[in-house]
């Protein structure tokens, strides 16, 4: 700018940051260099207005400011302009510069916001850089998508099938690790549990008139629709608090108080230097228990509990003739879903041919396409359940079965986290400690055939209790199958 007299002191460049804030690091380094300079400059040099702000209103007033308390005024390179703030020719020019350029802004804004809708709602293309753990990017351009890498898909079916098993966080990461999940941070299972990529959808922003929310992806699921939606029930309804394992006190956060809170534990110095644990309620008057005295009693218990050999042979064959029974079932429902699965295409297809034939407008054809997807997406994951070879499970449950017949032992070879669980089966987390004896309203129905010597020995009292909810419980076969397929040794 040698030709017109002017010498440059200062340039600053925010090529990066969006214009629609002034927190932006060169815009302060400005506005400070302005103050503490602006004796020996007489114009401040912009390539274009709207860099300053795509706020009109903000933009104007922050020339005005400008040229009112330091005597700088504007100067535009993209129009050749000198703006004067005093003038009413000029500040009309000026502002009507701004108008233009946040226009163009908004119009390029819209196209891209409708271009994003368009390829992740209606095309279901995934379009962001890095792609999710456990997948990989194919292609390039608009034909790039997402493949599942098969090893790292591991970790992620892990994750959702331990987490529906109600194992705690800490073990789920510690086993998805050694899987090779490579997040670190307390948040990553839970990540992994609210993404939907992972069931094949994909979450969309509303965009002018058109909805938005979730809609089918392209992609192959890792973990089937259902799943994943049973996953989502269960972190939105998760009220468990966070329990710290300590193998020196495996029922601290399971094991509860009468008043309904959860007992913590501590250990306590004797005269002697000596430590012992004990289990505490939060109010000090409540619950004061000797971790030695808890864990002897409950053995106890679970002793008078064990199946007998007669029972764990009649649980076999119950379950054998369940299994059976649900078989016959399920294949019905497939032979049913099947069918569905064929009209949902045939309701498509028709579809197609109405809008390709112009007897339905586009939005039209949108609206029922996406639904029609939206239940394909989750027939097919039906059939994909139905389809699926449960009788590893029923095999497990039969081959041990005969465990149970000694649920001490069982209940000391787990490890910590697994007691806990083991815990919450049994007792359907609602076990308490009153009077020195423990107490429940429930107790998976295959154990309780003791009940009444468990009272009499003061060991455990099966009972209702005001104040904890009573759900359907489950069935004594039922109960021990759950109970084999998440604590199998």
């Amino acid at each position: 700018m040698s030709h017109n007299r002017i010498s440059i002191t200062q340039t600053f460049i925010d090529d990066g940051y969006s214009a629609k804030t002034f927190d932006r690091p060169e815009m302060k380094d400005l506005m400070e260099f302005i103050k503490k300079n602006y004796r020996d400059n007489d114009y401040l040099v912009v390539a274009e207005l709207t860099r300053f702000s795509r706020d009109l209103g903000d933009a104007v007033n922050l020339v005005k400011k400008i040229q009112k308390n330091y005597n700088i005024r504007i100067v535009s390179a993209s129009r050749g302009a000198i703006y004067d703030c005093t003038d009413s020719n000029s500040f009309f020019m000026m502002s009507l510069e701004f108008l233009l350029g946040n226009s163009e802004n908004l119009k390029r804004e819209s196209d891209i916001n409708g271009g994003i809708y368009t390829a992740k709602a209606k095309e279901g293309r995934y379009i962001h850089g890095q792609p999710p753990y456990g997948y990989f990017k194919d292609g390039t351009g608009a034909a790039s998508h997402l493949c599942i890498d098969e090893e790292k898909a591991k970790a992620i079916r892990y994750i959702f099938s331990a987490y529906l098993k109600n194992v705690p966080f800490l073990i789920i990461y510690q086993e998805a690790k050694k899987i090779g999940f490579p997040h670190k941070g307390h948040g990553a299972i839970q990540k992994i549990l609210s993404n939907p990529l992972y069931s094949g959808q994909q979450m969309v922003k509303p965009w002018r008139e058109h909805p938005g929310g979730l809609f089918p992806a392209q992609h192959q699921p890792i973990i089937d629709i259902i799943t994943w939606k049973d996953a989502q029930v269960k972190l939105k309804n998760k009220t468990r608090p966070g329990i710290s394992i300590s193998d020196e006190m495996p029922l601290r956060g399971v094991l509860r108080c009468y008043c309904s809170q959860p007992v913590t534990g501590a250990p306590s110095r004797n005269r002697w230097g000596n430590y012992y644990y004990y289990y505490k309620c939060k109010h000090s008057r409540h619950v004061n228990i000797s971790v030695i005295k808890a864990h002897e009693k409950l053995n106890a218990a679970l002793s008078y509990m064990s199946l007998t050999d007669r029972m764990a042979t009649a649980i076999q064959i119950s379950s054998e003739q369940k299994f059976n029974d649900q078989v016959k079932e399920n294949r019905k429902i497939l032979s049913k879903k099947k069918t569905e699965l064929e009209e949902i295409y045939n309701r498509i297809e028709s579809l197609e041919e109405k809008y390709l034939a112009n007897k339905i407008e586009f939005e039209t054809y949108n609206k029922w396409f996406s639904e029609l997807r939206q239940r394909r997406t989750i027939t097919r994951a039906h059939i994909d359940q139905l389809q699926r070879d449960d009788s590893s499970l029923y095999l497990l449950m039969q081959n041990n079965i005969e465990q149970f017949t000694d649920l001490p032992y069982v209940y000391k070879n787990l490890e910590t986290a697994a007691k806990q669980e083991f815990i919450r089966i049994v007792f359907d987390s609602k076990l308490y400690w009153q009077g020195n004896i423990y107490r429940t309203p429930y107790i998976i129905p295959a154990f309780s055939h003791n009940s009444l010597i468990l009272k009499q020995k003061e060991l455990l009292v099966l009972e209702e209790k005001k104040g904890l909810s009573m759900k359907v419980p489950q069935g004594g076969a039922a109960g021990i199958r759950t109970l084999v397929q998440t604590h199998s040794p």
